[in-house]
């Protein structure tokens, strides 16, 4: 059932869509909040032929409603119309790094004292992405973005295979290019 939902999915965008190539393929992606729930039951594709580089196609609550949006844990930095992942440098200088304040929309580029793709944890630079800074957890975890939150935190591995079940988004995250252009609408039940 799950890879006929897929092929449907996949034929409906390269039908509706004019700027979709016919032989274009799309790969759903698992969300990382699990509380998050699409009206319709629907999941983000990778769809690299409509979406920009870091963007997922994302399905909104009407049934022909989807739009591309960043991946989860990546920023939209208007400057450039493009997302970013959160703590790397990405459009910033080569001392910087791309955060979200708190209370913020836009993403800023401030100093990082590491250098590219380490954080500041616990007083010490750590790389994104190792067990290091997150010893004695379980599940093992690493150091990593949470995308809900968009802070660094260490972050227990998932071992279930990304095609076993699945949510989506109902709401964006912060960062997004949704957030930012103030087009998150709450849902109304």
């Amino acid at each position: 059932m799950f890879y006929y939902n897929i092929l449907f999915i996949i034929f409906v965008l390269s039908v509706k869509s004019a700027r979709i190539l016919k032989d274009t393929i799309g790969f759903p992606e698992s969300e990382e909040n699990v509380n998050l729930v699409n009206r319709e039951n629907r999941h983000p594709i990778y769809l690299p032929s409509l979406c920009g580089e870091n963007e997922l196609y994302y399905p909104g609550d009407q049934k022909d409603d989807w739009i591309c949006d960043c991946r989860p844990g990546y920023l939209y930095y208007p400057e450039k119309n493009s997302c970013w992942p959160a703590f790397r440098r990405g459009p910033c200088s080569s001392d910087e790094h791309l955060v979200l304040r708190l209370n913020s929309v836009i993403p800023i580029c401030v100093t990082n004292p590491c250098v590219d793709g380490f954080v500041m944890w616990k007083g010490r630079c750590e790389r994104l992405g190792s067990t290091g800074p997150c010893p004695n957890e379980f599940p093992p975890a690493v150091l990593w973005i949470n995308a809900t939150t968009i802070t660094v935190e260490c972050i227990a591995l998932n071992f279930d295979n990304r095609y076993d079940t699945y949510t989506s988004i109902e709401m964006c995250l912060p960062g997004c290019k949704r957030h930012v252009q103030s087009m998150c609408v709450p849902r109304i039940m």
